[in-house]
This record gives C-alpha cells, structure tokens and sequence, in this order.
C-alpha cells in the first residue's frame, strides 16, 4: 500500500493555485508512524510520501517516520519506498545527505520563468531567487529528481518555456499539470494549443537525438493509446492504493478531498471501513453519460475517479477545462507518436514498446 502523509496544511509560499487551505494542522509523529502501522498491515511494500503544505516544515517528523519505517525494515523485512513534494526553499545538504541514505525520492515544485507570477512567499516576496542554487544541489544528490510545474492560465504563453526551463536546469523527469480551477477562456486554449505543438517539436528533437527526458502530458497520453482500456483500470487501481492521510490521522481517498470529512473512509488506528471504501470505488467506476459517448473516453485521465459531492450526492464531476484540455492534447500526441514511429525513432521504439525498457535503462545509468 501507498500513502499519501499531509504532515501540515502550512507553507512558506502563497501559490496562487494552491488547492490545499491554509492553516495550522501538522502531524505528530505519533499520527505518522500509526499510519506506517496501518500501512504494513496491509501487507509489503509500502511507500511512503511526505505532502504538505510544505513538508519540510515538519522535517523532524520526516525523520522519525523514515527511522521508524527502517527499523521496521530490519526486524520484518518489510520493504518501504520514500517519496516527497516540496516547493525546495528549505531543502539543505544536510537533508539531501539524509534523502540519499535513504533513497527518499524528491518532487521539487517550480514553474520556471512563471514562478515569480504564481509561486511567491507569504509576504508577497518572489522566491525564484531563493531556489537558484537549490535547483543544482538537488540534482547533485538527486539526478532522476522529478521537476514540477503547475499551468495556470495567466502565464499559459509561458508553458513551453516552463518546460525548457526545467530541461536546461538538468530535469530529466518533467511534470506539467494544469490549473483546472482557474478561470480559461478560448484565447487562453488556442495559446495551450501553440503550446503543445512547441513542446511536440521539443520531445520529437529529445527521441531523435536519444535524450531520455520524461515529459508527462506527452509520454502519459503515448502510453494511453498502447494501453488502450487498461490505461484507465490501471489508473483507477493505483488511486486506489494511494489513500491520503490527513494531519489528524483521518483517512481519504484522495490528496484533493482531505479537507472535506464527506470523504473519509477511516483512520490509521481503526483502519478502513469497507462499505465506504466500496461506495467510493463504485462512484468512481460509473463515467458520465457524455463520457460513454466520447471516442477518447478510455484515454481521458478525468472519466473515472473525479468525484464531488452535491449535498447528500456523490458523482463524476469533470468540468469542462479538463474536457476541452484533453480533446485538445490527444490528436497532437497522437501526430506526434506516428511522426516517430515512422521515423523508426530507437528511443521511442524502445521506451515505449519494450517492457524491459525501464529496467534497461536504468542499468544504463548505473542505477543497478
């Protein structure tokens, strides 16, 4: 099983997206190591990721959580992966030493030349300057760190060079999410759509040349299409195996309803309750009657498992940023991935039709 820790709703940074409310709930390491208990019981391995807020604020409960689970590690055998998202301005040598011993695996948050509009301190200050030298430091301990950025719809013309960004600053792992909340208009997804093509030219470029750069919204709508209706039963069974674990302890089934109580399924002393769990899953299996209709439905990362409440009521809710986003990305991945195919690109050929590719590649990078 996997868990998601929010050891704190605190944080640093004022993102302008943010979707986690601001508060002052933290975790007590008492709370974190019950959730590892829970966790165990299920059965191995178990990951672990550390989520905030800002996680760092809590790095001392980081450190009892991982020491708890390793000590587990020593006496059971039970094997535990450690991951954690952080917006990077208080990442130090001294916890990347830790990260390192560990092999706890960083998500750093940054929006390139956006991060200065979006992703600002408390007291308005900009932050892009705090994070140069954090950037090089973590790929130093950290060369597969994962780089992370959030789209709005304000800086949508910067997208491409978001990416280009990360690229240069030595990200090979590159994350781009959309600011779904956010108010879009069409202009706004005619820009998107310049945008794509840009960054299809870049990975077109990044296969050719036999760079291995991972780039979300392109390698995950590749591998939708080769996975064809298991893409979206994969999808689902590993949501289902990462339930979020909220300051108080209290279970949910996801990262985004942990601030609402309608959502929760237990805790990490009681354990799960079945029943709800099961309403939950169910829910999250009945697409929209629109969605059966749609000839992408089974390659949509919204037609299942998106839900909210209305009152008493519970159901798919996919608004129609996420339609129109997804409808926009496919055909260009798709012109994308048979432009490479024909190409007979080796990279593309080998990362994405060859099951041991991942394992290959990272014998290739010394990792085994």
């Amino acid at each position: 099983m996997n868990l998601t820790l929010h050891l704190t709703n605190r944080c640093n940074l004022a993102c302008t997206y943010c979707f986690v409310p601001f508060g002052n709930l933290r975790m007590t390491a008492d709370t974190a190591k019950a959730a590892v208990d829970f966790a165990v019981s299920k059965g191995s391995p178990t990951g672990l990721l550390f989520y905030g807020g800002e996680p760092m604020l809590e790095r001392e409960v980081i450190h009892q959580t991982v020491a708890y689970a390793e000590q587990i590690r020593k006496e059971t055998g039970h094997q535990f992966s450690y991951k954690m998202t952080t917006n990077g301005t208080l990442l130090d040598e001294e916890f990347l030493k830790f990260a390192k011993s560990v092999n706890l695996t960083i998500g750093f948050s940054h929006d390139g030349p956006a991060q200065d509009d979006c992703r600002f301190f408390t007291d308005g200050s900009p932050s892009s300057g705090v994070l140069a030298d954090k950037i090089p430091l973590l790929l130093q301990y950290q060369p597969f760190a994962i780089g992370m950025s959030v789209l709005d719809s304000t800086v949508v013309h910067k997208a491409t060079a978001m990416v280009k960004f990360l690229r240069r600053s030595g990200f090979r792992y590159i994350t781009i999410n959309l600011n779904y909340g956010a108010r879009w208009t069409q202009n706004d997804f005619e820009i998107l759509k310049q945008e794509y093509e840009k960054m299809a030219k870049l990975y077109y470029n990044w296969m050719l040349k036999e760079e291995k750069v991972y780039l979300s919204p392109f390698d995950q709508k590749i591998l939708s299409h080769i996975k064809g209706e298991n893409y979206n039963i994969d999808r689902r069974r590993m949501s289902q195996n990462q339930p979020s674990i909220a300051p108080d302890g209290t279970i949910f089934t996801g990262s985004r309803y942990v601030d609402d109580p309608a959502f929760s399924i237990g805790d990490v002393w009681s354990g799960i309750d079945d029943k709800k769990l099961k309403f939950f899953t169910q829910k999250g299996e009945t697409p929209l009657d629109a969605c059966k209709k749609c000839a992408i439905q089974n390659r949509c990362n919204y037609a299942y498992d998106t839900l909210a409440r209305n009152g008493e009521e519970f159901a798919i809710d996919i608004k129609p940023v996420m339609c129109a986003h997804e409808k926009l990305l496919t055909p260009i991945v798709d012109k994308l991935a048979e432009d490479l195919y024909r190409q007979d690109s080796a990279l593309f050929m080998h990362k994405h039709y060859n099951e041991m590719y991942p394992f290959l590649s990272a014998l290739e990078e010394g990792l085994y």
